[in-house]
């Protein structure tokens, strides 16, 4: 198992805001133009809005890789300070704090649909279980 430096995980993660802020950039400037030009061209700037969609996918998934492999850091971000971590805890924004909003937002539809996740991954049982006959 990779155990990478916290100044790489930064560096990686800064990487990966950066390329993505640099592409917000281009697609602000591509968006300004086709606004100043009066663009009449539903399909062109339906490619244009997709393609802000299809960045920002891209950056989520990438996001997503980095939280798997880096975990800690999407809850005690490494650009805070220590204190800043520690206001963040007394705060109340813990790991459960994150559980218990996902719970609210989804409703109570949340347990039936985490059981029948579990269940169809053979999750919590044991090897070679199977509910299936």
């Amino acid at each position: 198992m990779e155990n990478p430096s916290s100044s790489n995980i930064e560096e990686v993660q800064q990487e990966c805001y950066d390329e993505w802020m640099s592409l917000q950039a281009k697609r602000m400037t591509d968006l300004k133009r086709a606004l100043a030009n009066g663009e009449k061209n539903d399909g062109a700037l339906r490619e244009l809005i997709q393609s802000v969609i299809e960045d920002f996918k891209d950056y989520a998934r990438k996001r997503s890789e980095h939280s798997r492999r880096y975990s800690s850091n999407y809850f005690a971000p490494t650009w805070n300070t220590c204190l800043e971590n520690a206001l963040l805890w007394m705060g109340g924004c813990r790991p459960s704090s994150f559980i218990r909003l996902v719970y609210a937002m989804c409703g109570s539809q949340t347990e039936l649909r985490l059981t029948n996740f579990f269940r169809d991954n053979n999750i919590g049982g044991k090897i070679g279980e199977s509910d299936r006959d």
